[in-house]
């Protein structure tokens, strides 16, 4: 929104030599795809896609498709329905939490959140600050139902004695199970880019490591800075 900034965006679509003809043609994209080259590299670099993430992303061609769609879009909170929680629970990694609401089979992600280094209360008060009405219960991983050494209780049942936070742990999946189930429901998914724009890009960036010996990816997701949101998701 900077006046002293000009910005435009053109893909390969937009851009034409003086005579009109593309300096870049369907063609040539098509010529690529044959070679193998990954589909979300493709839609990075010739048609401008912010959706594309990064190579070897788990989740970049669902995100491709619902920026094609259109559900990468604006989501308002509506009061009548109540807002779910979706978390990942982390002290030295982050904290992440998608919030949400269901209509019909459709699942709208209103808003996310993510930070490291707080305890339990600081998450109540940022829950309470919000203006949503939320569901009866957040959702966690099974891990919130492990007991500290120190108090003996859970998590859980300290969230809900202590906070009024009823927490539901989800079943134990492993990450194939994991990633096959996030896939699935992108069909059905619409986010906010405003409050889910960070949420977002960790989705993009979720990838595969890769090893150098083999000069190819593992079926083991890299852990970084993306982690958390996506499996809070």
């Amino acid at each position: 929104g900077d006046p002293g900034w000009f910005t435009r965006l053109l893909t390969i679509r937009d851009t034409t030599r003086p005579d009109g003809s593309p300096v870049i043609s369907e063609a040539a994209i098509e010529a690529l795809r044959r070679r193998g080259v990954d589909e979300e590299l493709i839609q990075a670099e010739y048609y401008c896609s912010f959706a594309g993430g990064v190579h070897g992303s788990y989740f970049s061609e669902q995100l491709r498709l619902m920026e094609q769609d259109g559900r990468l879009t604006r989501v308002p909170w509506e009061t009548a329905l109540p807002v779910w929680t979706a978390w990942d629970l982390g002290i030295g990694d982050s904290t992440a939490i998608w919030f949400y609401k269901t209509i019909g089979r459709e699942v709208r992600f209103i808003d996310f959140f993510q930070t490291s280094g707080e305890g339990l209360p600081f998450f109540v008060k940022m829950l309470r600050d919000r203006p949503y009405v939320y569901a009866f219960e957040h959702l966690a991983p099974h891990d919130i139902e492990v007991r500290e050494l120190t108090t003996g209780k859970s998590r859980k049942e300290t969230a809900l004695k202590d906070y009024g936070l009823r927490f539901r742990a989800v079943p134990k999946l492993g990450k194939d199970e994991q990633i096959d189930a996030a896939r699935r429901i992108f069909s059905r998914c619409y986010f906010d880019t405003g409050k889910c724009e960070v949420g977002m890009n960790a989705l993009g960036n979720y990838h595969m490591e890769w090893e150098e010996r083999r000069q190819a990816f593992n079926r083991t997701p890299y852990h970084d800075w993306s982690s958390d949101a996506a499996d809070a998701f």
